[in-house]
């Protein structure tokens, strides 16, 4: 049940981890050490806005990078560029589109962004219509429509938009959970303490006929993320499992890091629309849990997430999905972070998150600055190094720290 989610969140003691007690600061030349890892990301630019050696929902997430190092350093430098080059892969794919709801959000959040930073409202229009395909395609279980083992899949999102498609899995749900409440708040209609109901069904009959409303994407977020906290979350430990293959009645409990950063960021979001405590409540606990996590962190402080692409595991010089998986955990825990500052979070709790945070992210910046570079701007994949080549997406996920910096040495 999802209000066990927030009654163990809240009860939870959370202790702080060794590394916590090696706080690390940023070098003076922070700017020109961000931006030359930026310019040799760029190096790979393809002749039709895409990074070459990547697939399409890796360049999303490149360039959303870029956005939030401008957008978290107070910063347009690579603002102009980066909205060519989005207008210019959205030409050849229009929408930004593609068959996979997964892909499609992550460009949604790169628009976002670059709403964020500029307020042209092609990029908030672009984001509201992937919103609106993901509806219309029904890619988002309504009530009653398939149960799981005698629960109501109601709110989640399924991995593609195929006909006939088997799989609902966690990180579509989550994204499609972050943008609902990232749309609703750049509408600044979202009142905190105002009471949401996240009735699905009333939704569904409501898209389709006009815009979606402050309302719409307020249940759709609620709805989303009461499908994860039902269905796909181990309370205790903080963590998000994967999804669910409706077809062969079986769950897949894999247990990436990006999958819970997502829902990090989501609950933050939920916290700063609705001023509800519980939100906030349960991001800090995930992000506690996360840091924590021993399959994730090395013992210094280090993101690593060994399993899922681990130094002697795998080949450095073949991509991966799983390359980027912890930079988008350290990209959502800094979403909690800003939150946390902007709002002025009185939780106690909220503000210890915050200040661990802050030092989890000076220690992974440093670690790449020590281990994981060859001193020419360029990063390899083990964030704990050794660094032993670089590569399109290596130097990708590597982007998500170097914008996290900014943003905690800043507020």
């Amino acid at each position: 049940m999802a209000e066990e989610a927030f009654r163990i969140a809240k009860e939870w003691e959370h202790k702080m981890p060794a590394w916590a007690d090696n706080p690390v600061h940023p070098p003076p030349n922070l700017d020109q050490i961000t931006q030359r890892a930026i310019d040799i990301f760029m190096m790979s630019k393809k002749p039709n806005g895409e990074i070459g050696g990547i697939g399409w929902w890796q360049t999303a997430n490149g360039y959303t990078a870029i956005a939030l190092r401008d957008y978290w350093a107070g910063s347009k430098q690579n603002y102009d560029k980066m909205a060519q080059l989005v207008r210019q892969c959205e030409s050849h794919q229009a929408g930004l589109i593609n068959v996979f709801n997964d892909d499609t959000l992550w460009w949604a959040m790169c628009c976002m962004d670059m709403y964020a930073i500029g307020g042209d409202h092609w990029f908030l229009e672009k984001a509201k219509g992937i919103y609106r395909h993901i509806n219309s395609k029904s890619s988002v279980c309504g009530r009653g429509q398939i149960s799981f083992k005698d629960q109501d899949m109601e709110g989640a999102c399924f991995w593609t938009t195929k006909p006939g498609e088997g799989q609902i899995n966690s990180i579509s749900s989550g994204l499609l959970a972050e943008l609902s409440v990232r749309l609703a708040i750049a509408d600044g209609d979202s009142k905190p303490g105002k009471e949401r109901h996240p009735h699905f069904s009333k939704l569904q009959s409501v898209l389709g006929h006009g815009q979606p409303s402050c309302d719409d994407y307020m249940q759709t977020a609620h709805c989303t993320l009461g499908w994860i906290l039902r269905c796909r979350y181990r309370p205790r430990d903080g963590i998000v499992l994967d999804g669910i293959r409706l077809k062969k009645g079986e769950a897949v409990n894999w247990t990436f890091t990006y999958t819970t950063g997502v829902v990090i960021g989501a609950s933050a979001l939920l916290y700063e629309a609705t001023g509800e405590e519980k939100y906030m409540t349960l991001a800090c606990h995930m992000a506690h849990r996360a840091m924590r996590n021993k399959s994730w962190v090395e013992d210094n402080g280090v993101l690593t997430e060994h399993g899922s692409y681990g130094h002697g595991r795998h080949d450095p010089a073949k991509n991966n999905d799983a390359v980027g998986f912890k930079s988008v955990l350290l990209r959502e825990l800094g979403t909690l972070y800003e939150v946390i500052r902007k709002t002025n979070a009185s939780n106690q709790d909220a503000q210890r998150t915050a200040g661990l945070i802050k030092t989890f992210v000076n220690i992974n910046f440093e670690s790449q600055q020590q281990r994981n570079t060859n001193g020419n701007g360029q990063y390899g994949p083990w964030w704990n190094g050794p660094f032993e080549r670089p590569t399109s997406h290596s130097q990708m996920a590597a982007l998500d720290v170097m914008a996290a910096v900014h943003l905690v040495n800043r507020m």
